[in-house]
């Protein structure tokens, strides 16, 4: 590839001429440059390490033009992550192969369910080792989060839309559901009813492109997680908890839950919602504050509510809740 050709595909402007005039392989990672290669560099610091290894070609952000010496050519762009995807997204074509867009919690799900992934490719939230392994890769799926990322390899890109057939059987209890998949019904389950959308767009992807998976293995995630204090999930008495912590990483869930438990279940449950100072919750005049772990805990042992919904990002406070009221049980 050209260097003009490299300009246009990224968008990038050539601030010094070295002596390349053309680019056959690329990089993020300085270490890894070999004789005349690409780098995407983010420092002086590190194109000063790309430069030592004999980069030909640097690809900047800010202005490191006196960290690279006169052979080597510099080119600058608006955005470095844009910019090193949209390479990506030439070099490997639509027919080579098939990015997806997923949500978290649709992520969540296909992680689950799936059996193995000889063929297909998780990508990593460090978009310099998401980079890596693209170029790397033989595969020809790559499914991954970042919104950005995917619309820079392909233009236009929109979260998976496709589910699979099925519907809730039963809703029987918050946090226990008989739901409907394809031909199959799957009995008592471990997920609350209102994530049987993420379980059919999981389902949805595996089928079109072939995964083998597994409903089966399907159980509470990160994004709406219980811990009972008392009770246990009934199926003769919907909403049977006596109380219930639940932790969750989005408040959709928690106005989810909060609606089915005074609307589908037991209008009679009390509950209360906890979130780090300032944090605005839709229909919650007044949620309750915490500004740690500990505050948290000692709200948990004079409990006077049926459900304790906590949002939180910490993944280490389930195991804390567990460690200080050993007799609970989390799932």
């Amino acid at each position: 590839m050209t260097i003009e050709s490299l300009c246009s595909i990224i968008g990038g402007e050539i601030v010094q001429k070295g002596t390349s005039e053309e680019v056959f392989r690329a990089t993020v990672y300085p270490e890894n440059v070999e004789e005349e290669d690409l780098c995407f560099v983010e420092s002086p610091e590190n194109a000063e390490a790309a430069v030592a290894k004999g980069a030909g070609v640097l690809v900047m952000q800010e202005d490191i033009r006196s960290s690279a010496n006169t052979s080597v050519t510099l080119i600058h762009v608006p955005d470095l992550k844009k910019a090193a995807f949209a390479l990506v997204g030439y070099v490997v074509s639509e027919e080579d192969a098939s990015f997806e867009l997923l949500t978290e919690k649709q992520m969540s799900f296909l992680k689950m369910i799936l059996v193995q992934k000889n063929n297909i490719v998780i990508l990593p939230e460090d978009w310099r080792k998401a980079f890596e392994l693209i170029l790397d890769s033989s595969k020809r799926l790559f499914v991954g989060t970042d919104a950005e990322m995917l619309a820079a390899i392909r233009p236009g890109k929109k979260t998976f839309a496709q589910k699979a057939s099925g519907h809730i059987v039963s809703a029987d209890s918050l946090f226990r559901s008989t739901f409907k998949i394809e031909k199959y019904i799957y009995q008592y389950t471990q997920m609350t009813p209102f994530h049987i959308d993420l379980v059919r767009s999981a389902v949805a992807l595996c089928e079109a492109y072939e995964l083998p998976y597994k409903i089966d293995r399907i159980t509470y995630t990160k994004h709406f997680r219980p811990i009972f204090l008392e009770g246990e999930p009934s199926i003769q008495e919907v909403m049977k908890n006596d109380k219930v912590v639940i932790l969750s990483d989005n408040l959709e869930d928690i106005l989810k839950a909060r609606e089915y438990a005074s609307d589908v279940g037991n209008w009679m449950a009390k509950t209360i919602v906890m979130v780090p100072p300032k944090t605005k919750v839709e229909g919650v005049k007044y949620p309750t504050y915490y500004r740690s772990s500990e505050e948290i805990l000692e709200l948990i042992g004079t409990l006077n509510y049926n459900y304790l919904f906590i949002y939180t990002e910490d993944g280490t406070l389930f195991q804390k809740i567990q460690h200080s009221f050993p007799e609970q049980r989390g799932v």
